[in-house]
């Protein structure tokens, strides 16, 4: 794990149980912050991961872990302590674990694109329809600036995605 990574976590436990004190009377207020904490946080962070351009293969590697490790601890914050060895033995709320699950592997499924080769165009392309919730060219044109592929190289993934989607709509129109 980073150590930003390291960092993040630290301050968490210091700033959580703050919090979940401060807001001890009603445990919703506090659930309602730690939700509104990850729909916040987990934006940024992928905002944040698609901005470091080109990114190796090693260093997707490196943020794929970082970003489990996040997941982990982002899945258990209503319940985070000072240290690690105190827990509360309360379960974190569905409405909050879904929201974590469903950011967290959205940026983990961008790194592993990242980490798939560029070539053949179409396997890319492939690959990263399979794996990103509801694709865009926008995002794929992001994907591809950080694997480092240059705007006129981007054009033939561009054409490719925008065949498949036409195809994929005539298909579900048909059926």
């Amino acid at each position: 794990e980073s150590v930003y990574v390291s960092q993040l976590i630290s301050t968490w436990r210091g700033m959580v149980p703050r919090v979940r004190n401060c807001l001890a009377a009603s445990r919703k207020y506090f659930t309602q912050f730690c939700v509104k904490f990850v729909s916040s946080f987990i934006p940024k962070l992928i905002s944040m991961v698609c901005k470091c351009k080109p990114l190796s293969t090693v260093g997707a590697e490196q943020l794929l872990l970082d970003a489990h490790s996040l997941k982990t601890v982002l899945m258990d914050l209503p319940n985070i302590c000072e240290t690690a060895a105190l827990k509360p033995s309360r379960k974190a709320p569905a409405s909050f674990t879904k929201v974590v699950v469903k950011g967290m592997t959205r940026a983990e499924m961008i790194l592993k694109v990242v980490m798939s080769p560029a070539d053949p165009a179409d396997v890319f392309v492939e690959q990263y329809i399979r794996l990103v919730p509801d694709p865009d060219s926008v995002e794929l044109s992001k994907l591809l600036d950080m694997k480092g592929l240059k705007r006129s190289e981007q054009a033939s993934y561009l054409t490719i995605f925008n065949n498949t989607n036409i195809q994929e709509t005539i298909e579900e129109e048909s059926a």
